[in-house]
């Protein structure tokens, strides 16, 4: 069995608590407020007459700073912030003139990020004059919604935005997915 070496002191997570803290005098603060340097037992007991947890939030400061604080709660809530999923924007860009295989190309692309979680901003760009076929880019742009259209979302419709065309898409729900599903299933077993 391998030799463990555990620190007094250390709690659940990186900060010490309760009557694992060793110092002799720590800086209190409870609510926001600064209560002072106190002895490190008073500070305990001050805590326990609250009802909560005396957390060493600052060991390398002299005094070290301890706060009143309800540690189940505030581990919680540390857990919690680290297991938040950031929705990404992905961008696909082409420009109208685009032929109908780099366009099935994109679409893939699109359905790559969709299923990973990503919402994608579509956008058709413009060079100097060509913006006045910008009529021939929104057919472009809802010619690809069409292809996606099993898979997708309009979020923000197509729009014209400086030298671009520009349109939002998102994962369609899982519920609206499941009907077409079924749907396809019904037909299935209708042609057999």
């Amino acid at each position: 069995m391998p030799n463990i070496l555990l620190l007094p002191g250390k709690g659940i997570g990186s900060e010490v608590t309760n009557e694992r803290i060793r110092i002799y005098e720590v800086l209190l603060i409870h609510e926001g407020q600064n209560l002072g340097v106190m002895r490190t037992q008073d500070a305990l007991a001050k805590a326990r007459e609250i009802g909560l947890d005396l957390v060493e939030v600052a060991p390398n400061s002299r005094p070290p700073v301890c706060q009143i604080m309800d540690y189940g709660k505030f581990m919680y809530e540390k857990n919690k912030k680290k297991k938040q999923h950031v929705v990404k924007e992905k961008e696909v860009s082409f420009r109208y003139v685009i032929d109908d295989h780099d366009l099935e190309t994109k679409a893939n692309q699109i359905r790559k990020f969709i299923g990973k979680g990503h919402k994608v901003k579509v956008v058709v760009k413009f060079k100097a004059r060509e913006k006045a076929q910008k009529d021939k880019g929104f057919v472009v742009i809802e010619k690809l919604i069409v292809m996606l259209g099993d898979v997708v979302i309009v979020e923000k419709s197509p729009g014209f935005e400086g030298h671009c065309i520009t349109a939002r898409l998102d994962k369609k729900d899982s519920k609206d997915g499941n009907e077409g599903k079924e749907e396809e299933d019904s037909q299935r077993a209708s042609q057999v």
